[in-house]
């Protein structure tokens, strides 16, 4: 008498992770416009319908995959008197530059641009500026955001070997010298109201 075998469960939040994880290597390696399903599904060791399944669209993965990225690996302290010395050592040490290179890569397709565009916006630029804070909280994290991607790229995809310490120093302080322009003009003012 043969009994009958179970199906082998899945399970979904693993499949949905690897997924995740091999859409950002294929993002990151080969940009939006090169990267495809069925090559994301191979790396996930995944038919290709559970990719579709589990995101719908390559947009929707993308965004996803971007999200986990920035997620998974964004740098940040919230210590503000040591800000510029804190970010530079931390950007310096992190061997992962996975976020800039999908950034970057996605740029150069209209579908990923805009949701390259809004992911910045809503998960890195607003949240940035509102810790922040005024004046001109937006203008301020744009600034912050553009120094640390330009620092990842020179530093990381093309500068050969350890950064320097003079380069981490000038880091540090440009920005640093960006997050005391609130805290400057925020102490001026209390002193001139509580002057009179």
């Amino acid at each position: 008498m043969e009994t009958a075998t179970e199906p082998r469960r899945r399970n979904l939040a693993e499949t949905r992770t690897r997924i995740l994880a091999a859409a950002a290597d294929c993002f990151a390696g080969s940009g939006y416009a090169r990267a495809g399903l069925r090559e994301i599904a191979d790396l996930a060791d995944v038919a290709p319908s559970l990719v579709s399944k589990h995101f719908g669209t390559k947009a929707a993965l993308f965004e996803q995959a971007l999200l986990e990225v920035i997620r998974a690996n964004s740098v940040f302290t919230r210590d503000k008197p040591r800000f510029g010395e804190t970010m530079a050592r931390l950007m310096a040490d992190r061997g992962n530059t996975d976020i800039t290179v999908m950034l970057v890569l996605g740029l150069a397709d209209a579908e990923s641009h805009a949701i390259v565009q809004r992911v910045v916006r809503e998960h890195i630029l607003d949240p940035l500026a509102e810790w922040l804070g005024p004046p001109h909280a937006l203008d301020r994290a744009t600034n912050l955001f553009a120094l640390m991607t330009g620092f990842a790229v020179q530093m990381r995809g093309l500068h050969a070997g350890p950064v320097p310490p003079a380069s981490l120093a000038w880091m540090a302080g440009a920005l640093q010298a960006i997050v005391d322009e609130g805290v400057d003009e925020s102490a001026s003012a209390d002193n001139h109201v509580a002057g009179g």
